[in-house]
């Protein structure tokens, strides 16, 4: 049985965090930009002391790569008001930069994995009343994240540093 999920919008998109990867979820007073980081990188932001680094979903997550729930949602709140969701050991350097209001959902009973052809960063989608919820799988979430830095560095890879924009 699954424990509580961590709720926000993205993309027009439900998505979730298993409360256990989560340290806790923090308002932002201002983020920081950080010079010639890949886009995923939303910047940096201080979280009692700490630095955490921001990741945008928003940019790691293509348009339409996820399965749409059939309902639009709109973003709440303005440009600045945002929350960091600083995720837990091993990954409490990283945080998820949200824009919408977080919430907490209720688990069904029986949950069941991703059908085939989901993308890989997702543990579990589940329906929550009319809603779809997709379930991100951290593991793989941070996975993705390394692998885009990485590419930013490949001066062959496309979107390389010597590719021309």
């Amino acid at each position: 049985m699954m424990g509580p999920i961590l709720t926000f919008e993205t993309r027009s998109e439900w998505f979730g965090l298993m409360a256990s990867d989560v340290r806790e979820v923090a308002r932002l007073r201002g983020v920081r930009p950080v010079p010639r980081a890949p886009e995923v990188i939303a910047g940096l932001a201080e979280v009692h002391g700490r630095i955490v680094t921001l990741i945008d979903l928003d940019r790691l997550i293509p348009a339409g790569e996820a399965t749409v729930d059939g309902r639009a949602a709109g973003r709440s709140g303005a440009a600045g008001d945002a929350f960091g969701i600083v995720l837990a050991l091993p990954y409490e350097h990283l945080g998820i930069l949200v824009r919408s209001e977080v919430d907490v959902a209720s688990v069904p009973e029986h949950v069941e994995p991703p059908p085939g052809g989901a993308a890989s960063w997702l543990q579990a989608r589940l329906p929550i009343g009319e809603r779809l919820l997709n379930v991100l799988s951290l593991p793989a979430l941070v996975s993705r994240v390394e692998e885009t830095i990485r590419k930013g560095f490949r001066p062959d890879a496309p979107g390389g540093p010597d590719e021309e924009r």
